[in-house]
């Protein structure tokens, strides 16, 4: 059942489920919503009570706030929804795809918070120029609202890039999906830039992850052309208490056959 976390001018939606002792909150993928997780129920429910949010401007969120969110008011949102679901003193947090960048920038802002953190197929694991810039600087933020209005430079770029082998075809269609309409390009510019407000760079997040003990379990597909593997490799050699699960998939692991791998790593 879905239910809602009323916060200034903005309405989360969130859905709950299991019956654990400890508090596991979940972020979504780029385009998804908070239900996605609900196929994990069989390998978390037991441990964890889970509370899977709608990210801003996706699922049946309502994101009203009109300016950035100072890092101030960032902190005041995560005490107030703890707070709200009556979360256990100390929490875990799950992420995929792109709520790898929330998983991370939560546990940079509140580490002393976090038992660990589970991260399947997620972005943030490495610095990405083009995101920080697009999403970062004044003159990037221009050329991405220019390019919701005028996108035939991206396409042009995105064919060039198919052709020198520069991204796969997986990824340039991947793109295209997501960038066709000009409903699309709002869409990811708003997502983009309200991803941005939380996301950091990857080394300070390790340097809290460490100090803090907080365990990582990573769970990435060998055949994941959107976020390969070497991205968790990478990042896995500078966490003290890590875990990384290979498995023969694409990027798509939010999938039942996923339960048996969250169920051993459990243990681990």
């Amino acid at each position: 059942m879905d239910n809602v976390f009323n916060w200034r001018d903005s309405k989360i939606n969130y859905i709950t489920f299991g019956t654990g002792d400890e508090t596991l909150i979940c972020f979504h993928g780029y385009g998804q919503n908070c239900q996605i997780f609900s196929v994990l129920e069989p390998s978390l429910s037991q441990k964890y009570t889970v509370v899977s949010v709608d990210l801003p401007f996706q699922g049946k969120t309502v994101w009203g706030e009109k300016s950035k969110l100072s890092t101030e008011l960032l902190c005041e949102l995560i005490h107030q929804f703890l707070a709200h679901v009556n979360a256990s003193s100390k929490i875990s947090i799950m992420a995929y795809s792109i709520g790898g960048n929330y998983a991370l920038g939560f546990a940079s802002a509140f580490p002393e918070k976090i038992n660990a953190i589970w991260l399947i197929a997620a972005d943030g694991l490495k610095v990405k120029p083009m995101f920080n810039f697009v999403t970062k600087t004044a003159l990037g933020r221009a050329l991405f609202q220019s390019f919701v209005l005028y996108p035939s430079w991206v396409f042009y770029s995105l064919k060039w890039a198919k052709r020198l082998r520069i991204a796969s075809s997986k990824v340039v269609k991947f793109y295209y999906s997501t960038m066709d309409s000009k409903l699309k390009r709002q869409a990811l510019l708003d997502r983009w830039s309200s991803t941005a407000r939380i996301s950091v760079n990857p080394s300070k997040a390790i340097e809290a992850i460490n100090a803090h003990g907080i365990k990582i379990r990573l769970i990435f597909g060998l055949r994941d052309s959107v976020i390969p593997v070497k991205n968790a490799e990478r990042f896995a050699i500078k966490v003290n208490d890590v875990v990384l699960k290979k498995v023969d998939s694409g990027h798509q692991l939010l999938k039942p056959e996923t339960n048996a791998i969250i169920e051993d790593m459990l243990s681990q």
